[in-house]
Formats: structure tokens, C-alpha cells, sequence
């Protein structure tokens, strides 16, 4: 009898793991796209994801990030935009639920630059968790609402550091902030997302 309990359980183990999800496992902070092995994820992942970013700076190039992995549990399709008087910053996330349907490159839409009336008091700054707004961003595309954000951020392979923003968002509440990779924006003090002035 425990012979075949033995047997029983791991053949259920065996079964199991065969239906584990298969997903692309790489990340590149320079550009849109890696490429890695396929990793079986843990039994209670569904779906892989692909996350792109796109940081923009006054006077500087863009710096893009990409990483492609088992996805977490509350990754969802996102397109996500934020910018402040001096930079922005672009995110898209997509999530599928096959083996391997992250392999593929993802791509930004075109951003829509269109002013939509919405006005948000702006400022950043590095290496302080709060900022003083000082002037006011006219918002663009679908940033219709503000936002103030102080966290740990990481924008390259550097440490991340500690950094906070005003200015616009696409986000209508803080429900709606993009779920990030872990090791792009970490011990978030402040999020706030409300109206325009």
C-alpha cells in the first residue's frame, strides 16, 4: 500500500511539474530587448512577462531597460507614462500564457504629445525623498492626472538611489501604478496620485 501511495504521489509530482509554465528569464539595462534560457517557473505562475522602460533625461540619451521572467502574480498589460519638468519615464509590461511567448521583442506606441488641458505642479530631485514643486508642467496624451513620488530608484546597473518627482502621470490612482520589476523602484515612501491644478 505505501508502495503504491509512493507511486501515486510522484507520478501527481511528475504531472505537476509538466504543466509548469516555460518563460524567457533575461534583462538588459541598455537596451529594448535580451535574450535567455527558458526557466520552468514555480507551480503557481500562470503567465511570463516582458517589461520594457524607457527613462529620458534634459540633455541626455535615453536609457532603456528590459526584462523578461516567470510573471508575478499581479502583473497585468500595462502602458504606463510619468514625466516631471525634466525627464519621463515609459513603461510597458505584457503578459501571455504560453511556454516561451516571451521570447518575442516588445515595442513602445507612438507617444501622443497632444497638450490635454491638465496642469501638475513639478520639480525632481536626486538623492532626497521630497521635493518642492516650484513650477507647473502642462500634461500631454493620456498623463491626466499628477502625481508625487519618492522612492529608491534604479535606472541602470548602478546602486539605486533615493529620489523623488512631481508632474504628471497616466495613472488615475495609486491602485493603478504599474506593478515594476522589483529591482527598478524599491522602498517607495511617498505616492500620491491626484487632480491637475
Amino acid at each position: 500500500m505505501m508502495s503504491f501511495a509512493a507511486s501515486a504521489s510522484l507520478f501527481l509530482a511528475f504531472i505537476a511539474t509538466g504543466n509548469a509554465i516555460e518563460c524567457e528569464v533575461c534583462s538588459n539595462r541598455a537596451s529594448l530587448d535580451c535574450s535567455g534560457d527558458l526557466v520552468t517557473c514555480d507551480q503557481s505562475v500562470e503567465s511570463c512577462q516582458t517589461a520594457i522602460a524607457e527613462y529620458s533625461f534634459e540633455g541626455l540619451d535615453p536609457i532603456y531597460n528590459v526584462f523578461k521572467n516567470c510573471s508575478d502574480v499581479r502583473s497585468k498589460n500595462t502602458l504606463y507614462r510619468s514625466a516631471e519638468k525634466h525627464g519621463s519615464y515609459y513603461l510597458r509590461v505584457e503578459v501571455c500564457k504560453t511556454n516561451g511567448c516571451n521570447k518575442s521583442p516588445l515595442e513602445f506606441p507612438p507617444k501622443n504629445t497632444a497638450l490635454n488641458g491638465v496642469r501638475c505642479p513639478t520639480c525632481s530631485v536626486d538623492g532626497d525623498l521630497s521635493c518642492e514643486a516650484t513650477e507647473i508642467l502642462d500634461c500631454v496624451g493620456e498623463m491626466t492626472s499628477c502625481i508625487y513620488h519618492a522612492a529608491q530608484f534604479r535606472v541602470s546597473a548602478a546602486p539605486a538611489v533615493s529620489a523623488a518627482f512631481r508632474g504628471c502621470t497616466s495613472a488615475g490612482s495609486r491602485e493603478q501604478l504599474p506593478v515594476t520589476p522589483a529591482d527598478t523602484i524599491e522602498d517607495v515612501v511617498t505616492a500620491i496620485i491626484s487632480k491637475g491644478v
